[in-house]
C-alpha cells in the first residue's frame, strides 16, 4: 500500500509528464512564413518559406534570408561558422523553399533560428 507521500510524488510526475506532452504538441503547430516568424519569437517553431538570398561572411557565418532580401528580409535562418562545416551545399537552398526547425529569437529586432544542425532545414 502507497503511502500518502507516495501517491502525491506520483501525482507530481504524472502533472510534469503532461506538461511536458503539452508542451512538446505545441511545437508540432503549423509552420510559420517568414513574416509570420516575429509574432512567435521564444516559440520552439517550424519557419517555410523562400530563400531569397545567401551569404558567408568573411567570418564563415552562414545567412539565409527569407522574406525578402537582406536588408529587409523578414527572417533569418543563422548558421554560426562553428557549424557551418556541416554545410558545405549552403547555396543550394538559395531559391528554393524551405523549412527551418527551432527556437525563435530576435537579433537586432528581426526574427532568426539559429541552425547548428542539417537536421533543422528541410527544401521543401
Amino acid at each position: 500500500m502507497k503511502s500518502p507521500t507516495g501517491k502525491r510524488i506520483g501525482f507530481v510526475i504524472a502533472v510534469i509528464l503532461l506538461v511536458a506532452i503539452t508542451q512538446r504538441v505545441g511545437q508540432c503547430a503549423a509552420p510559420y512564413s517568414a513574416i509570420e516568424a516575429a509574432k512567435h519569437v521564444g516559440e520552439n517553431a517550424t519557419v517555410t518559406d523562400r530563400v531569397d538570398g545567401i551569404h558567408q561572411s568573411g567570418k564563415g557565418n552562414i545567412f539565409l534570408n527569407m522574406g525578402g532580401k537582406y536588408p529587409n528580409q523578414a527572417f533569418t535562418a543563422f548558421i554560426p561558422a562553428k557549424g557551418a562545416g556541416q554545410f558545405s551545399d549552403y547555396q543550394k537552398y538559395d531559391g528554393q523553399s524551405v523549412a527551418v526547425s527551432g527556437k525563435i529569437t530576435l537579433y537586432r529586432g528581426k526574427p532568426e533560428i539559429v541552425v547548428m544542425s542539417p537536421s533543422q532545414i528541410r527544401a521543401k
